[in-house]
């Protein structure tokens, strides 16, 4: 019989791991969680969204086009709740998170010659990957259900002049989970391929960040926008979600693909790799 049959799952590696990433993931969480709060906070007050939609207007038209774009006027509550999801900080913490977890728990692992003594006990190389995605996507997911909840304690806390479609921002929420954890499932690829933590590090650092500067430049320059689908920051169905009033299902089959064809790549490269 081979090897995998005599294996059970690792359910105590899981743990282990669960209990590493367990307070990076809390405060970012927690981070994230103010920060809508924080948003929250500023456009339920028409007079400090005035002020605040001033100091936006002094910014570079890509800032601001990053930001929200059409989205940043007064009356428009939920244009401007949309700007907590979608802010560089918020895509930062995220990132922070993405990398940070599959590049330590692979990549990391093996430089600290601790991958072997993991495989030594009757662990294989598959029940390593399963656990280190399961952390990933999940908390990638998980971060941006913290999110929403931001917004719906905001609902509770503060008084708005218009109904928030909490409906809507949730839809918004879970597209927006997709996409975070399709950047987990890259950042795990990367995290499989490279045999160095900080070479993982920056290649999906490289390419988020070119991700980013592509969406930018097709929404601020109108010349670029057939570039718009091939970045990753795209398949946001706003129009599908706030316009028609349904879910993004054409953007989240196409998240899906991507977070399945990544994750079952860097599974075939970590499983066929030689670790030594």
């Amino acid at each position: 019989m081979t090897r995998s049959s005599h294996c059970q799952f690792p359910l105590t590696l899981l743990r282990f791991w669960c209990r590493r990433t367990a307070l990076m993931l809390f405060l970012i969480g927690l981070i994230i969680f103010l920060f809508q709060l924080a948003v929250c906070g500023i456009v339920h007050d028409n007079e400090k969204v005035r002020v605040f939609l001033n100091m936006i207007n002094t910014l570079p038209s890509f800032i601001k086009a990053a930001l929200g774009g059409e989205a940043l006027q007064v009356g428009n509550i939920t244009g401007l709740i949309t700007i907590g999801y979608q802010h560089p900080m918020i895509l930062t913490l995220y990132m922070i998170y993405a990398v940070a977890v599959p590049s330590g728990l692979l990549v990391g692992e093996k430089q600290r010659g601790t991958m072997e003594l993991i495989l030594c006990r009757q662990v294989t190389k598959t029940q390593v990957y399963i656990c280190v995605a399961l952390l990933t996507l999940a908390g990638m997911f998980l971060l941006t259900i913290v999110m929403f909840l931001g917004t719906v304690a905001s609902t509770h806390i503060y008084e708005f002049d218009d109904e928030i479609p909490l409906y809507s921002l949730f839809r918004l929420a879970i597209n927006a989970g997709m996409l975070a954890s399709t950047v987990g499932a890259i950042a795990l690829l990367s995290s499989s391929i490279f045999r160095r933590r900080v070479q993982a590090i920056n290649i999906t650092i490289i390419f988020l960040v070119i991700q980013y500067f592509i969406y930018i430049i097709s929404e601020w320059w109108p010349p670029m926008n057939w570039l718009y689908p091939a970045s990753l920051f795209y398949y946001i169905g706003k129009a599908d979600i706030f316009i028609r009033n349904q879910w993004p299902l054409g953007h989240l089959c196409v998240l899906g693909s991507v977070l399945i064809t990544a994750t079952l790549a860097g599974h075939i490269i970590w499983s066929r790799r030689d670790l030594i």
